[in-house]
């Protein structure tokens, strides 16, 4: 038995959804279902897509996806501009206040951990910064930063691909500064923050997740991401760019740029895509979730799910 959500005058202001988990798990097509029928409004938390032109590699929902439900927190910023958590945290909180004073349910949706976290009210997005320590390390190899990483906080050193040098560099930054390690410091929370009325993470089998990878993955490159890199080389993004050092857009310019064979695109994307989903998983098993969809699942049935919780939920923290 489905039990039917709350009308919308009778929500309480705090009362939202998330919906997270690994790339390419089902979150954005389930979520935008949902929200059709709940007079919902998706928040992205991802990332990647707060940059502009950054559209194919990155998954962004379509125009006309757009059209069918409004999506926020997508298309902020050029890759010129400096975007964190701290400033993500801002304005997520600022556009869930007004989904709600236009009563309608706040859906957040996303895979970066780092974000959700931060958005939760975890403290380390607040963390100092150094500019000249940071040109210090920039100015050392990639593997090197990473063996510096493993040497100063091994856990972090597992939830960063070991060629992402935005994320190296700050982890390593971090811990200089502070002396601590970002385990220690994300335990500590603010008491302001989103706290969603049900958390969903979709984390589908094992196998069932890399065919999705691949099958994307493929459908990334037909659409074509290759030449969405070259725009935006021509255009003067360059590798260094925090966006271009994403999945797939790295191994693009590696390719463009003779250091990969074409004919290892594809499985090079790929492996490092499930590489990435495994620690974002690892990021999802320290957040507090009331609903995992594992199996395989079809978008109906998990909306009657995700319903059914809600209400439950919902009227707990009425009565509350």
């Amino acid at each position: 038995m489905v039990r039917p959500l709350m009308k919308l005058s009778e929500l309480k202001q705090s009362f939202s959804i998330a919906i997270v988990g690994p790339t390419a798990s089902g979150k954005s097509g389930l979520a935008l279902e949902l929200a059709q029928q709940v007079n919902g409004e998706i928040v992205s938390c991802d990332s990647l897509q707060v940059y502009k032109n950054f559209n194919i590699g990155t998954a962004k929902p379509s125009l006309a996806e757009r059209a069918l439900v409004p999506h926020h927190l997508i298309d902020l910023v050029s890759w010129q501009e400096t975007f964190d958590a701290a400033r993500y945290r801002t304005l997520a909180l600022e556009c869930i206040a007004e989904i709600h004073q236009r009563q309608r349910l706040p859906i957040l949706v996303g895979g970066t951990g780092l974000y959700f976290r931060a958005l939760c009210g975890q403290q380390f997005h607040d963390l100092p910064h150094d500019e000249s320590l940071r040109e210090q390390l920039n100015t050392l190899p990639t593997d090197t930063l990473y063996q510096k990483l493993q040497d100063l906080d091994p856990q972090r050193a597992t939830e960063v691909h070991p060629h992402d040098r935005f994320r190296l560099i700050r982890a390593c930054e971090i811990n200089l500064l502070t002396g601590r390690r970002l385990a220690s410091l994300s335990a500590e929370k603010s008491t302001d923050g989103f706290h969603p009325t049900l958390t969903v993470l979709c984390n589908p089998a094992r196998d069932i997740l890399h065919d999705k990878i691949r099958a994307r993955t493929a459908a990334m490159l037909k659409a074509g991401l290759v030449g969405e890199v070259e725009t935006l080389l021509a255009a003067g993004c360059t590798e260094k760019q925090k966006p271009m050092q994403a999945i797939g857009y790295r191994q693009v310019c590696d390719s463009l740029h003779g250091r990969l064979p074409e004919h290892e695109l594809l499985e090079k994307i790929v492996i490092a895509t499930r590489q990435y989903a495994r620690k974002q998983l690892i990021w999802f098993r320290k957040v507090p979730v009331d609903l995992q969809l594992s199996e395989p699942y079809a978008v109906p049935e998990a909306i009657v799910q995700i319903k059914n919780q809600f209400s439950i939920a919902s009227q707990k923290d009425t009565d509350a």
